[in-house]
């Protein structure tokens, strides 16, 4: 149970690092939106590994062990690919952070209009403003938060469901 969710844990980490390599090889920015092309991934992974611990236990594993499968698999998921981003955002060119706060703070920007029509907008858009990535440590909290929050949430329906 537990290398099934290191393992699958593990290769998402991975595989999110590999995209963010091409991402940069391609000249995109690496830690723009097309970075969080890997979370939607992140129940496919939680979901195969309580599918994939099945075959050890001829009954089912039950719903403790396919929850906790599931639990486990979005953490080792969440921390390897934000401690991965991390390390590559600490190596890569630093003018590569200075041009993604660049452009969202552009995107945001030309959003302005729309905050400001929504109840509530002028302090959303100053909330989005400050919660722009400018260092590692941001990109890694950030890419940490989603994938572990939208992990926890596919894990313990799918361990209910898998349990048999």
């Amino acid at each position: 149970m537990l290398r099934t969710a290191l393992l699958f844990g593990t290769v998402l980490g991975i595989l999110a690092l590999v995209w963010v390599v091409l991402l940069m090889v391609t000249g995109s920015n690496p830690y723009g939106p097309r970075r969080l092309m890997t979370t939607p991934l992140v129940p496919f992974v939680v979901i195969g590994s309580q599918w994939f611990v099945r075959r050890y236990y001829p009954t089912g594993p039950g719903i403790g062990k396919a929850i906790l499968t599931g639990l486990l698999t979005a953490v080792f998921a969440s921390v390897v690919s934000a401690v991965t981003l991390y390390g590559f955002a600490r190596s890569a060119d630093p003018r590569l952070l200075e041009r993604n706060a660049e452009e969202a703070t552009k995107i945001l920007q030309s959003a302005r209009s729309y905050y400001l029509k929504q109840p509530g907008g002028v302090e959303r858009y100053k909330l989005d403003q400050q919660n722009i990535a400018r260092t590692p440590q941001e990109l890694a909290q950030d890419e940490l938060s989603k994938k572990l929050i939208l992990g926890l949430l596919f894990a313990i329906p799918g361990g209910i469901f898998l349990r048999k």
